[in-house]
């Protein structure tokens, strides 16, 4: 049995900036992406990760052979879920403000850190069959924050989507029960893109526009100074 927990840690990465004169600009644009993405995951929280992380039932085919051993056949996943994000961090300098004739817009990329699931697999091979559980721990998740709100309605949109693994990423993958097999089948998706695609494939179906919505209507977007 596994026992995994769900930790947010918020870091900030703040820079200086000189103050400007006579320039139109968006004010206290940081600090609403702060409180925005806080909300944002505390929402994710009190509605529990897997009702708006889902990970879906997929069938991979496996072919790998080591050190005497040889599995053939197919695997099963189903009953995943988002287990653990260790931290989410967003960097000021990657924030961009920008200022339309129709609207303004504040956008950032957002990071997710040590990113845990926890799968069920059962296995079907030549010569063996059987169960096991799966956590994959991801290193790195980039998701792009974009946030607009129209000058003359007031109208508010926004979307927050995963885009990308690490280019650097790291998986690393603990098994249930420790034995030959499932370390084989810990290692093929460790090492092979295909068999693990029905696992990744979720994270672009992830949709988070009704909490990101829900928490745009409780934050107050920023105001624009005219002449600051």
């Amino acid at each position: 049995m596994f026992v995994f927990y769900i930790a947010f840690s918020f870091i900030i990465l703040c820079l200086q900036q000189e103050p400007s004169h006579g320039a139109v600009k968006i004010i206290e644009s940081k600090m609403y992406i702060q409180k925005l993405l806080k909300r944002v995951v505390e929402m994710l929280e009190m509605r529990y990760l897997s009702n708006d992380l889902p990970i879906e039932d997929y069938i991979a085919p496996i072919n790998i052979s080591a050190s005497g051993i040889n599995l053939v056949g197919n695997v099963s996943f189903h009953s995943g879920f988002v287990a653990r994000i260790g931290s989410i961090e967003w960097k000021t300098e990657l924030i961009s403000e920008v200022l339309l004739s129709t609207e303004m817009q504040v956008n950032t990329d957002v990071f997710w850190y040590n990113i845990g699931v926890v799968i069920d697999f059962y296995a079907e091979l030549e010569g063996y069959r059987g169960p096991g559980t799966l956590l994959v721990t991801f290193d790195q998740f980039r998701l792009p924050l974009k946030t607009a709100r129209v000058f003359e309605t007031g109208h508010l949109s926004g979307s927050l989507i995963f885009e990308s693994i690490g280019s650097q990423n790291n998986i690393v993958i603990v098994g249930h029960p420790n034995d030959a097999y499932v370390q084989m089948i810990a290692r093929a998706i460790n090492t092979n893109f295909d068999f693990r695609r029905g696992l990744t494939a979720s994270f672009d179906r992830w949709n988070f526009q009704n909490v990101l919505a829900a928490a745009m209507q409780e934050i107050p977007y920023p105001d624009v100074c005219y002449n600051c």
